[in-house]
């Protein structure tokens, strides 16, 4: 199994996107980068634990989140709570390695 540490939205260059929906975008991609380091994928997520700075973006996020994140998508923990650096969006997840036996399609 892979346990992420919370993933924020910064480009290659380590600066914060200016649209809420890029950063989102750049922290799931962040999360992504790091399960595939490790030998899994957004696919094999089993659980997922999002926090907003702002839960009046939470239907951009979730619209954004259902773009990327493969289905079945992972049982998911989502809530509002204030951020370092002014984040708006952090990301933790929970993934199968690939080759486990109940490894997500």
């Amino acid at each position: 199994m892979v346990f992420t540490s919370g993933k924020v939205g910064v480009n290659e260059h380590g600066v914060r996107p200016e649209s809420f929906a890029d950063e989102v975008r750049a922290a799931i991609a962040d999360l992504a980068k790091t399960l595939e380091e490790h030998g899994s994928h957004l696919g094999a997520l089993l659980q997922v634990h999002c926090i907003l700075s702002d839960m009046d973006q939470f239907d951009e996020f979730n619209s954004v989140y259902a773009e990327l994140i493969p289905d079945p998508a992972p049982p998911r923990f989502t809530h509002g709570g204030a951020l370092v650096q002014d984040f708006r969006f952090e990301i933790v997840g929970i993934a199968e390695v690939l080759g486990s036996a109940h490894l997500h399609p």
